[in-house]
């Protein structure tokens, strides 16, 4: 039975509200944060439904196939007993419950030998934002075909697409809903602190693909020496000692970036879809049990990878993809013991970002004005460098970074600028009385000194 665990309330929450409209469609979606539990709700929603019928997990991705059926050895033993996988030369076609990849169930010979032994009557779709794609909508159709009365459930952190295909083309309703703000005010994800860090890169010139930017472009024009320093640097400065995971937007930066923090004394190492499996789950081991102290990637852990133990995220892969950008935050906001918060090193391009920033996921809508100016003020700007299209300029020192610190839990829209002096700055806003204040606080010493700075309105 499963009573080595209770779940969270929200949990308890989700899986109700899944039984319940299944009760009125055949088709819904639950949308929970990386971290909040997705596959524990699939579970349990299958541990109260199966009752000698067939269920089909369905995942995109290898990583996404065994961590289902360890949490069920784990808290499901009595449903583990009748698990099986599809996928490469694992054949468990008799299963009552197949976990296998998309890719594998979308080959009709496969699919058919599942089917000769039952119909599926539920069918889980992880990472669902992916289920609107052709592979995925034929599988859907030959599982239909065998029973017109299938029950299925999407679970996803990010029910938006780059390329705009609607969610509720596959989906008749949303069950739950549980974002990064419900839960890091429930205390069930860390509370995120998010730097950006100026680069003064423009990437005005870049081609825009399918709702994100063309990634080789991308590549060569962030990718610098001096953007890679930048990242060693800032992480010295804002993060030492603290373990990561850091995105890059191509496999060959990862390896060039891993190899910068190495040499700067970081140990680090890169991994991309390309590396053998042995050593992927060896390196995976080695980083988990404390032998690197960052992780650098592409594209390869941007999902369903349980780092809890990561306190910082350098995001060195600029995005227009809202889930995208979801998806990369989230691998540093799981709880763990000591952790207090979740760092994010953002290194933004000069232009303002057309993205989504960390306000807009927690549902309020931020003014990117308000936090990343075009025009920075006398010591604001300390250096940096550009590169725009083929024109490359270098000014100061890479250790001289731009960066804004935002309370993302109330986003609000105050920005903490370090003025050359040391001393932090926080405008304060215009009250009712026309006076304008800032609060300002001395550079830490022995103690840290508060000042209040009032600005009449001029009379």
């Amino acid at each position: 039975d499963n009573n080595t665990f209770s779940l969270r309330p929200y949990q308890q929450a989700s899986v109700d509200a899944v039984l319940a409209e299944w009760g009125k469609v055949n088709s819904t979606l639950g949308v929970m944060a990386c971290g909040g539990g997705k596959t524990i709700c699939g579970l349990e929603i299958l541990h109260r439904v199966i009752d000698g019928k067939r269920a089909l997990w369905m995942a995109h991705r290898d990583e996404l196939i065994t961590q289902p059926l360890e949490r069920m050895q784990q808290f499901f033993p009595d449903m583990a007993k009748n698990a099986g996988i599809v996928k490469a030369e694992q054949n468990h076609v008799d299963a009552q419950i197949i976990i296998a990849t998309v890719q594998t169930v979308s080959r009709e010979r496969r699919m058919a030998a599942i089917l000769e032994h039952g119909p599926i009557d539920y069918l889980i779709a992880d990472e669902s934002h992916h289920f609107v794609s052709e592979t995925n909508q034929a599988v859907y159709e030959m599982l239909l075909a065998a029973n017109p009365n299938l029950k299925t459930l999407g679970i996803t952190a990010t029910p938006r697409r780059a390329d705009g295909k609607a969610m509720r083309n596959a989906f008749e309703s949303v069950a739950f809903k549980f974002g990064i703000k419900e839960l890091v005010k429930q205390g069930w994800l860390c509370p995120p602190r998010w730097l950006a860090i100026q680069t003064g890169i423009s990437l005005d010139d870049v081609t825009k693909r399918a709702g994100d930017f063309a990634v080789g472009e991308l590549a060569d024009v962030f990718e610098t020496d001096n953007c890679f320093d930048l990242v060693v640097a800032s992480h010295q400065q804002y993060s030492p000692g603290m373990r990561g995971l850091a995105f890059t937007a191509s496999v060959a930066g990862a390896y060039v970036l891993a190899e910068k923090f190495n040499a700067a004394g970081v140990s680090a190492v890169a991994l991309d879809g390309t590396s053998p499996k042995a050593v992927r789950s060896e390196t995976v081991r080695d980083f988990r049990n404390g032998k690197y102290d960052v992780l650098v990637n592409c594209a390869l852990f941007t999902e369903g990878t349980d780092f809890p133990f990561i306190e910082v995220l350098h995001q060195v892969r600029p995005t227009q993809s809202d889930s995208l950008y979801e998806q990369i935050i989230g691998r540093v906001l799981r709880l763990f013991p000591g952790k207090q918060t979740g760092l994010i090193l953002d290194y933004c391009p000069a232009d303002s970002r057309d993205i989504v920033m960390m306000g807009d996921l927690l549902g309020v809508k931020a003014r990117k004005e308000v936090y990343i100016k075009a025009d920075q003020e006398p010591g604001e700007v300390i250096g940096g460098f550009t590169f725009a299209g083929k024109v490359k300029w270098l000014t100061g020192d890479p250790m001289e970074l731009i960066s804004r610190q935002l309370d993302y839990l109330d986003a609000s829209p105050w920005v903490w600028t370090q003025h050359e002096s040391g001393y932090s700055v926080l405008g304060l806003g215009q009250g009712s009385d026309e006076i304008k204040r800032t609060l300002v606080v001395s550079p830490v010493a022995d103690q840290v000194k508060l000042f209040m700075v009032a600005k009449y309105p001029d009379k």
